[in-house]
């Protein structure tokens, strides 16, 4: 009875959220956007209100960034060695979830298999199986919503069924239903791959974890649904709000929800709970969110998606004081901050139970995932097709990105 009445509470929380991700203003004296059909792109030309006229202020300017790679020089990054059996499992498991040609050619040559690799280094191929499963997953979920050539990219109320039946699916799946076995039908193409997770995770951790897992999911499900309906509005939040919005929607908690799972450990509550282990999964998200966004501009920009934290700086900045040039020192001290944060976090999480060896070293193995985490991120980003910054990098490593 107690699972059934956090059952239903939680689906009332859902639906509640999800009236909310559809009322964000549109920006005054901008014409309703209409639907495009799913061929069609979401190109700058559909912008409006603030999304345009950032984006007029920002075409052909040129983002300049350090070279990243020196701040996180003494952070670990290594190598899965299974990496080459890895490019066959992402190939396969795209292949089973993606229909689209063209997307499905470009979601191969993103390289996730060697983001697998530099993510989970010292991985067993079980473990891997699942990781890679999850992320490619989350990819190709986001990427209908977010990619602006799909249904449910261009409508409201489809959007918001993909976000409920895709919750629904994943709770089932996670045994989180009162008596359920999990057993429903995916309610789209690509929630067959999030089974291949829900199984092997469901047999293998508590339902602690998997209400964590569930709980981040939640999360970035609602923010994307609200950077969702910013897009539509051509409206751009305050970067305070951005950062809250994009703190979920990156789609690193979970991932780190996972972490446990993928380590075979199991940390108690305490210290899953305790104020050290909070920050360090915030600062982990910062700094993915930072490397991930300044490394996607590009990308995303001419998508048409100005929900990035470049534009979203550069709008929020005092008139007097706006330029690309001031969006990038911010950035600077932004990560400098973070990363601090992180260390003073790390710091704190590593005195605990000193007395206790196998629980000590569990929670250093935590720490040391969140470093590959980003660092893996870190690299990734500047070699993958997908983002195409191997072009914008200079000869002494620093970035020039051409927006």
């Amino acid at each position: 009875m107690k699972n059934t009445i956090l059952h239903v509470a939680q689906l009332v929380r859902s639906a509640l959220k999800s009236s909310f991700f559809y009322h964000v203003e549109q920006a005054p004296d901008t014409p309703k956007r209409t639907t495009v059909s799913s061929g069609a792109t979401c190109a700058p030309s559909h912008l409006q209100g603030d999304a345009s006229a950032v984006a007029s202020q920002l075409r052909g300017k040129t983002l300049h960034l350090s070279d990243l790679t020196k701040a996180f020089a003494s952070w670990p990054t290594a190598t899965n060695k299974y990496a080459r059996e890895l490019e066959e499992l992402v190939d396969t498991m795209l292949e089973r979830v993606v229909t689209n040609e063209r997307k499905l050619k470009a979601l191969k040559q993103a390289g996730f298999a060697h983001l697998m690799a530099l993510w989970y280094p010292d991985a067993e191929w079980p473990e891997l199986v699942v990781a890679t499963a999850y992320s490619l997953w989350i990819f190709v979920w986001d990427d209908e919503i977010d990619g602006g050539d799909t249904e449910e990219s261009t409508n409201e109320e489809l959007a918001q069924a993909y976000y409920r039946k895709s919750l629904a699916y994943i709770h089932s799946i996670l045994g989180l239903d009162d008596g359920g076995q999990g057993n429903v039908e995916a309610p789209h193409q690509n929630m067959k791959l999030f089974a291949d997770v829900g199984h092997p995770v469901r047999k293998a951790t508590d339902i602690q974890q998997r209400r964590r897992f569930f709980g981040e999911l939640e999360n970035f499900m609602l923010q994307v649904g609200v950077e969702h309906s910013h897009r539509m509005a051509g409206s751009i939040p305050t970067t305070e709000e951005y950062m809250n919005i994009r703190s979920g929607s990156v789609g690193c908690g979970p991932q780190i929800a996972l972490t446990d799972y993928m380590l075979n450990i199991r940390l108690p509550e305490t210290v899953m709970e305790c104020a050290a282990m909070k920050a360090l999964w915030r600062e982990t998200i910062y700094i993915c969110l930072i490397l991930n966004d300044v490394y996607s501009v590009q990308k995303e920009i001419a998508q048409g998606s100005l929900l990035n934290i470049v534009p979203v700086m550069f709008k929020n900045m005092k008139l007097d004081q706006k330029s690309i040039e001031a969006v990038s020192k911010d950035l600077d001290v932004a990560l400098k901050e973070t990363m601090e944060r992180f260390e003073d976090a790390a710091d704190a999480l590593g005195k605990i139970a000193p007395e206790d060896a196998e629980l000590h070293g569990n929670i250093l193995d935590f720490i040391k995932w969140c470093r590959y985490f980003t660092t893996g991120v870190l690299y990734w980003s500047l070699e993958s097709r997908r983002y195409g910054m191997a072009k914008c990098i200079n000869p002494d490593g620093t970035l020039s990105i051409v927006l």
